[in-house]
């Protein structure tokens, strides 16, 4: 996918709720394992509005058990801590500690309720969440130590609304699967090389008309590798970047890639212009190959993708952010879901116990892909105003992004907790 985009991995957004009363009447509606990143961001796994809505107050039905902060520390983790009742909770933190770190609200099973992170030596932070009857403790996770568990809370009660508690995945669980991805995704590059060898091949020959169908074959394929956000690197803009932010844009002598090719084949420049074009590709995927061939996949980028891809689509691809003339929208879209169910086939056995919404999840991709496929290859382009298709893909593709939202946190790689 693209160059310069947008990083929204999460929605950071206001729920519109103006009071703490009306804040804590929202948070029995929201049961999303919540996590708060410093300084003041929170991240939702369920329900983003509802968890921001529950951020930046502690309301009249809060429970904490005093205004002390509790400590993050390794030698004193959760003192301070002593008791809670059923329903919203309110927990004020401090690290004690002379590192920084991260602390976890868990069940005594080990299910994650919510988070704060990171925490600096001397940070304060308040940890929210709601919570059922049951046991609790604090854990935290200093850098470059074990994670340490504090005093166990019991919780009495009965709430509506609870967080719901996710088991914690290991970097070591995953690898296998980032491991898999990585041969997956050096197969089709495989295929890409001979693709873009192709177009390389009819633009030194001058044809342009196979140029165009081969750049289409070529521009599909890579659109299935899971690239966005910049997953691939320098590499990556040098394959397919565009011209946003450049200073010359279009007419920039730095510009180049599928979608420089893509300007020059539907913007009337000659073969002599782009042939050089097409050899700089083949040799920049020949060595996008290489290098991911010699990397170590990240099991974190695979559980960021699988919500990535959707995001990008629906931000950039159907948005025409990166159309110079193809208006390959649709193909690409396509493709892009094709990458994102690689993806969750290869996560598939984390996120089903995990995510009560799973099993929507393939029938959402498969409706987009029929609902594109509908479209018979017609989209109206960002100087029309968007028509019936346009407007149902999008919301196809909008309700699929919200879908994925919570898998990267709730497949974080986290440290073992004893």
């Amino acid at each position: 996918m693209r160059g310069a985009k947008l990083r929204a991995v999460w929605q950071f957004v206001d729920a519109g709720v103006n009071s703490c009363q009306h804040r804590a009447e929202a948070a029995e509606a929201a049961p999303s394992l919540i996590r708060v990143s410093r300084p003041t961001w929170i991240r939702s796994l369920l329900i983003a509005p509802l968890a921001v809505a529950l951020a930046g107050c502690a309301s009249s039905s809060s429970h904490s058990a005093s205004n002390a902060p509790v400590q993050v520390s390794l030698s004193h983790c959760g003192q301070g801590w002593t008791h809670a009742t059923a329903g919203p909770v309110t927990v004020p933190l401090m690290n004690t500690d002379t590192s920084a770190g991260e602390v976890y609200l868990e069940t005594t099973q080990g299910a994650i309720v919510a988070e704060v992170d990171p925490m600096g030596p001397g940070e304060t932070a308040t940890l929210r969440a709601s919570v059922g009857a049951g046991s609790y403790h604090l854990v935290c996770s200093i850098n470059d130590s074990d994670p340490v568990t504090g005093p166990t809370i019991s919780v009495t009660g009965n709430a509506k609304g609870q967080t719901l508690p996710v088991q914690p995945v290991t970097a070591g669980e995953l690898t296998p699967a980032a491991v898999t991805y990585q041969e997956w995704i050096l197969g089709r590059l495989v295929g890409l090389r001979s693709q873009v060898t192709t177009l390389s091949n009819d633009l030194s020959s001058g044809d342009l008309g196979a140029a165009r169908r081969d750049w289409l074959t070529a521009d599909t394929t890579y659109n299935t590798l899971g690239a966005a956000y910049d997953a691939f690197g320098d590499l990556g803009d040098a394959i397919d970047g565009d011209a946003h932010g450049l200073s010359g844009g279009t007419a920039d002598p730095h510009w180049q890639g599928l979608e420089r090719i893509e300007f020059g084949l539907w913007n009337g420049q000659s073969a002599t212009t782009l042939a050089p074009l097409g050899r700089t590709l083949v040799s920049n995927v020949i060595a996008l190959r290489s290098n991911f061939a010699a990397a170590e996949e990240d099991p974190t980028d695979i559980v960021l993708r699988t919500h990535e891809i959707s995001e990008d689509t629906l931000q950039v691809t159907l948005a025409g952010v990166d159309d110079y003339g193809a208006h390959a929208e649709l193909a690409e879209a396509s493709a892009q879901l094709s990458g994102t169910t690689e993806l969750l086939s290869l996560v598939k056995p984390f996120l089903q116990p995990r995510d009560p919404q799973f099993a929507q999840i393939a029938p959402a991709i498969s409706q987009a892909q029929s609902d594109i496929a509908a479209q018979h290859g017609v989209w109206s382009t960002t100087q029309l105003p968007p028509s019936a298709g346009h407007e149902l893909v999008d919301s196809d593709i909008s309700g699929l992004t919200e879908l994925l939202a919570p898998e990267a946190s709730m497949l974080e790689p986290r440290v073992a907790t004893p």
